[in-house]
């Protein structure tokens, strides 16, 4: 089945016919193509027919947004916050020391994440002041390696009893144990503990195309790339399918695609560092695979395993009760981060939300009464919930206060809350002969993301 295809029947079995938004957007699509006697009459029951192709322009429609999804990066909820100058990037396999803080779960490079403390940990020597900040995952460690992220800070403002910071997560790094083994050094000002530590930067390894050393001056002037690497492949030992298995054309190729299924432009295609991050925050990972792709130092091994979860469909479950939250086909982005982005609530927690249309029926209830305090998306409101078979917090339910926004109802999921569940892997079967419910299998399950 070819991609064009795939995803067309994919948005199709989206449409649930108690989504009210879904059945204005097909009953106004069918009766205006109905009646200008563009395609036949569909069924009485609602739903849109797989062949009918005139529906494909109304479902764009109904997945553009009207919000402007640089809000939410902008992180306005904290304040007016003063710019700080950035500083240069350190240097790989450098040791430096810097202030650090732990924080819960992983964070990749290029994401933006807004920290409220309570001490000003950025003076941690009463010398100086710094503007790097470094995360430490000790919830996360690998064969007693302990590792984090640099955080640059690029807006601040120094409150009376705490510091706002917004910054931008820059280098991964490892602590580098001291001579008595110690990982962190603590320093009391003020009757408080400041910790620093001494931190090497990690290494960015991209490796070269290996059919790269086997092109000839004349393969150069071929502009055709696929081509060159055929080309390339018939002087080497190996075949050609041999080299694509460790290259990453496969998966940019399923990228593109999943980037028009998410209807996302701002992506750093350019960086493949970068890129391997933005895929690891914004494609659903089970722990593990997260873990996988930090610890990671090859940019090629991140998109080989990027790669392989591409191939299999997923769900996100309450971690407390198992149950079923929402499904991978109702992920979209409400912020230029992508799906995913971390948000900080007023007492410093910082909360990886994941961004669904909708959740599965009668799964989660709100326990709140809507409100707009702090809101991480401006206007709109925003209700706590909870799933309706443990009562453990799953995240947010977010309304529009303004007419004209779409989503006019959205969802955010906590990451600390929620499991990502893979189901089978997918196979090439049409779409058709799946239930496209919200309680049933994923609407997309056993559909193999392969090429014509």
């Amino acid at each position: 089945m070819c991609f064009r295809r795939f995803y067309s029947n994919m948005k199709l079995r989206c449409l649930r016919p108690e989504d009210d938004e879904n059945v204005e957007l097909v009953n106004r699509v069918s009766l205006h193509d109905r009646d200008n006697g563009s395609v036949p009459a569909g069924p009485s029951t609602g739903t849109i027919h797989p062949q009918q192709g005139y529906a494909i322009d109304g479902l764009r429609n109904r997945f553009k947004l009207t919000y402007n999804i640089q809000l939410p990066s902008e992180h306005a909820y904290l304040g007016k916050l003063e710019r700080v100058e950035c500083l240069e990037r350190f240097e790989p396999g450098s040791i430096h020391r810097i202030p650090v803080s732990s924080h819960h779960s992983i964070v990749y490079p290029g994401e933006t994440i807004p920290l409220i403390l309570t001490n000003s940990l950025l003076d941690f020597d009463g010398r100086y002041e710094s503007s790097r900040i470094g995360l430490v995952f000790w919830e996360h460690s690998r064969q007693k390696r302990i590792l984090g992220v640099v955080c640059q800070v690029c807006e601040k403002d120094v409150r009376e009893s705490v510091i706002v910071l917004k910054t931008i997560a820059q280098q991964r790094f490892e602590l580098v144990p001291q001579r008595d083994g110690a990982l962190t050094r603590s320093v009391q000002r003020d009757g408080r503990a400041h910790y620093y530590a001494e931190v090497k930067i990690l290494p960015e390894v991209l490796l070269p195309d290996p059919l790269a050393s086997f092109c000839t001056s004349n393969m150069v002037k071929i502009n055709n790339i696929a081509k060159n690497r055929l080309l390339a492949a018939q002087s080497s030992v190996w075949p050609k399918f041999v080299y694509d298995q460790y290259g990453s054309n496969e998966v940019l190729y399923k990228v593109r695609r999943f980037l028009e299924f998410l209807q996302i432009e701002s992506v750093p295609t350019a960086d493949p560092v970068m890129l391997s991050f933005w895929l690891a925050r914004n494609i659903p990972l089970s722990e593990t695979d997260r873990k996988e792709l930090f610890f990671s130092n090859s940019v090629l091994s991140r998109m080989l395993l990027v790669n392989n979860i591409l191939d299999y469909t997923c769900a996100f479950c309450c971690k407390k009760c198992d149950r079923r939250i929402a499904n991978y086909v109702d992920m979209f982005a409400m912020s230029k981060q992508g799906v995913s982005s971390s948000y900080c609530n007023p007492s410093g927690f910082i909360h990886e939300t994941l961004t669904v249309y909708r959740v599965v029926p009668k799964t989660a209830r709100t326990t709140t009464k809507p409100s707009t305090d702090f809101s991480w998306f401006p206007g709109y409101s925003w209700q706590i919930a909870v799933c309706n078979a443990c009562n453990n917090h799953i995240g947010w339910k977010f309304a529009a206060t303004k007419r004209n926004y779409k989503p006019k109802k959205f969802y955010g999921l906590c990451g600390k809350s929620i499991r990502v569940a893979s189901d089978r892997k997918v196979d090439d079967v049409d779409p058709g002969q799946h239930s496209g419910g919200g309680g049933g299998a994923n609407p997309i399950s056993n559909l193999r993301l392969t090429k014509t």
